[in-house]
């Protein structure tokens, strides 16, 4: 769940992309690699640690992903300071990597805007993290707890006809007409 930043010291026939972060060993493999991302040796990449793995062949190695929701998670969390301290909060995410992603932001404090926050002045602090996930269009929801008003929120802006919520399965069926698709 940590930010890595590392060079491309290899890329193998199976377009596996091997990252040097410090003295460790990281793996990029394609399945976790934005759609259409090409990297080559020398290039500086972030991305985020799934987990450390130990195999006989290459020792110990670090598995890498930047198609995670987790790894946009932790990119706002670097570019705006209110989700870094905590003071505007994730509540969820979702993401089809390299298209688009939807943040869910609430806070407790009624003198933030916790979208305006995310966004910032002139979409500066949303693009850079577009940006880093090649032009990947990031909106920001508001969260509620109701979830009709959630689900809402998270379609817009698709206008739903009914909202259906399963609280036991966290499902949702949603009725809309032919032209909101």
């Amino acid at each position: 769940g940590t930010i890595m930043i590392g060079t491309v010291n290899r890329i193998d026939d199976k377009e596996n992309t091997f990252i040097e972060i410090g003295e460790l060993k990281g793996i990029l493999s394609q399945r976790n690699r934005i759609k259409g991302e090409k990297f080559k040796l020398g290039d500086t990449v972030k991305t985020l640690l799934r987990y450390v793995s130990i195999d006989s062949e290459m020792g110990m190695f670090l598995e890498l992903t930047r198609t995670a929701p987790k790894f946009l998670e932790k990119l706002m969390e670097k570019e705006v300071p209110e989700i870094g301290d905590e003071t505007v909060e994730i509540t969820a995410s979702a993401r089809i990597p390299g298209q688009r992603a939807k943040l869910a932001l609430k806070t407790d404090f009624a003198n933030i805007d916790p979208i305006g926050a995310a966004v910032g002045v002139k979409g500066v602090r949303i693009n850079a993290v577009s940006q880093e996930l090649d032009g990947e269009n990031i909106d920001c929801i508001d969260y509620s707890p109701i979830p009709e008003v959630f689900v809402t929120r998270a379609l817009s802006p698709a206008i739903s006809q009914s909202i259906e919520i399963d609280a036991e399965e966290k499902k949702a069926i949603v009725n809309i007409t032919g032209d909101q698709k």
